[in-house]
């Protein structure tokens, strides 16, 4: 997996901001017609160097279901709005960082564009969460300082993200689950296997942020979830700029191409997706699976 230094983070930050400036953000998101079970797929492209590329054009793209090449029915480019919740770890082991954290997600906030919203959520033993969906991160974070548990323990990662998920349901366009932790669950009582499903039946994507706590690492089970639905996984060092890390995943999510492809057969199965750029030294990141549910539509699909 990727770690991000702080130096090349600062770096993709200034450079995000001067593009943004010379690209305004669009007004609205792609508008998927309702029942035209069309899947919709948001990817990022990337060079050798890491870079977004965000100048290519729906003819560079190629995009599979199932092995099978399908018609690109729906393309677009340009900066996108984003629907995020952005769960934080609190258990012990991260006190002494609480206020980084803080920093970090007013940081994050200060990247928000117009149409961008997002709500905050908590988690060590227990998940809380504000679900109300807003563009004052700081504020939702004093809203949940109120219920923090006297004694956290543990860490209900896979909770955390189900509920988290759940407060996006039925959100149009793309919806985000980023989640900062430093150690492995431990306490869930959802099973991640039924987290995982639930994600790809709604499309949405997962970004974690993994900071080293008395526990190591978060578990590589987080780090094939954000691959899987088309994140991204950063693993912090000591030192690393957690404010600029914040601002990067701001920016990709930002600059993320919308891919549409009709569903050839409501089946009620999953479906592998692949997403291919035609150009030598690209790396697409995407989700990688889909549910065509015979409930008329299919998972992750715009027929909402």
């Amino acid at each position: 997996m990727t770690t991000i230094r702080a130096g090349a983070a600062i770096a993709w930050a200034v450079l995000a901001v001067a593009a943004i400036r010379a690209n305004p953000l669009q007004q609205s998101p792609p508008q998927f017609r309702s029942g035209s079970n069309t899947v919709e797929v948001y990817a990022t492209v990337t060079d050798r160097t890491g870079r977004l590329v965000p100048n290519l054009t729906q003819a560079d793209f190629e995009i599979q279901d199932s092995g099978r090449p399908q018609p690109i029915t729906v393309f677009e480019a340009g900066i996108q709005p984003i629907t995020i919740a952005v769960m934080l770890d609190e258990s012990p082991s991260v006190f002494e960082s609480s206020e980084r954290i803080v920093s970090a997600v007013t940081a994050f906030n200060r990247s928000f564009l117009t149409g961008d919203r997002g709500l905050i959520g908590a988690f060590s033993h227990k998940v809380r969460i504000d679900p109300e969906l807003s563009r004052n991160l700081r504020q939702s974070i004093n809203n949940l300082g109120e219920g923090r548990p006297r004694f956290p323990s543990g860490t209900a990662m896979w909770d955390a993200i189900d509920v988290a998920a759940k407060a996006l349901a039925g959100q149009a366009g793309r919806r985000v689950v980023l989640v900062l932790t430093d150690a492995e669950d431990n306490c869930s009582r959802q099973d991640p296997d039924e987290v995982r499903d639930r994600l790809e039946r709604d499309g949405t994507m997962v970004y974690a942020v993994g900071v080293k706590g008395d526990g190591g690492l978060p578990s590589r089970d987080l780090r094939d979830l954000t691959r899987d639905s088309g994140g991204f996984y950063f693993e912090l060092k000591p030192g690393d700029d957690l404010a600029a890390t914040f601002s990067r995943v701001a920016d990709e999510l930002h600059r993320q191409y919308v891919i549409g492809f009709s569903v050839p057969l409501l089946d009620g199965k999953s479906h592998e997706i692949t997403v291919k750029v035609k150009q030598a030294g690209m790396t697409v990141r995407a989700r990688r699976a889909y549910v065509a549910s015979k409930g008329g539509g299919a998972g992750g699909a715009a027929d909402r």
